[in-house]
């Protein structure tokens, strides 16, 4: 009788650990579910971050043009020094992005992405406030249209 029990309990133990081997699989794969370079949803997210690294590098070095691109120009040199600013600081989001992005990091990358919606949305309504809905405003909202839709898609889940 204690064999058996002993058996019954060690096919309990297996059955049992197996179902948490299982589980605790299913969790990891969907934690550090990859984005393969290969996949398209990896290429249309990185549009965004390398096309923001490309407007920092333009404010940086073309402030009239960028800030006229951006919708709000500034000619005057005394202000230059914040164009740089947010030149620098274009860079920096994009490169965060695209760090993660590069590694295959989906959950973070989409996180960074959700939140980063934000910029354009607000960089919108600073064109709403100063123009009204003139052009540049359709070009930060569609962006960020652009970005949600991105974001859903990093954030849903992966077919298994």
């Amino acid at each position: 009788m204690l064999v058996r029990c002993g058996v019954t309990f060690n096919k309990f133990s297996a059955q049992v650990t197996g179902r948490k081997k299982k589980q605790m699989n299913t969790t990891t794969s969907l934690d550090s579910s990859t984005l393969r370079r290969n996949s398209l949803l990896f290429w249309c997210t990185l549009v965004i971050p390398v096309a923001i690294i490309g407007i920092g590098i333009n404010f940086i070095l073309n402030p009239v043009g960028a800030s006229t691109a951006y919708g709000i120009p500034i000619h005057d040199p005394a202000a230059f020094p914040f164009m740089w600013v947010k030149g620098i600081r274009d860079i920096f989001s994009g490169l965060v992005v695209l760090s993660f992005l590069w590694r295959g990091d989906r959950r973070t990358t989409a996180i960074l992405f959700a939140i980063a919606i934000f910029i354009p949305i607000g960089d919108g309504l600073v064109i709403l406030s100063h123009l009204g809905f003139a052009p540049p405003i359709y070009i930060h909202w569609g962006t960020a249209l652009y970005m949600m839709i991105v974001a859903a898609f990093l954030l849903g889940r992966k077919a298994a």
